[in-house]
């Protein structure tokens, strides 16, 4: 599947979810850092695109930087169970 089909499909689960359960979807911004004034942007009415496009590219594009930075920084295991 290539990036564009990708944010196709999740731009429809966005909009499913801000149908149907802003606050949980609101929560999962907050949950994987997502900027909030970038959220503001994409829910404002003179966003360049529909929201639920908008919000998807600010969730995938998060993700991206999420799977970049564990790639950067590796945490070494515990050898001690309780060492959390």
């Amino acid at each position: 599947m290539d990036e564009a089909t990708f944010l196709r499909h999740l731009a429809d689960a966005v909009d499913y979810w801000m149908q149907h359960r802003m606050e949980q979807l609101m929560s999962l911004c907050y949950t994987l850092d997502v900027s909030e004034s970038a959220v503001a942007d994409a829910f404002h009415p003179a966003a360049p695109e529909p929201a639920n496009l908008g919000l998807a590219r600010l969730l995938y594009a998060r993700q991206i930087q999420r799977l970049e930075t564990k790639r950067t920084y590796k945490t070494p295991p515990l050898d001690d169970e309780n060492a959390w």
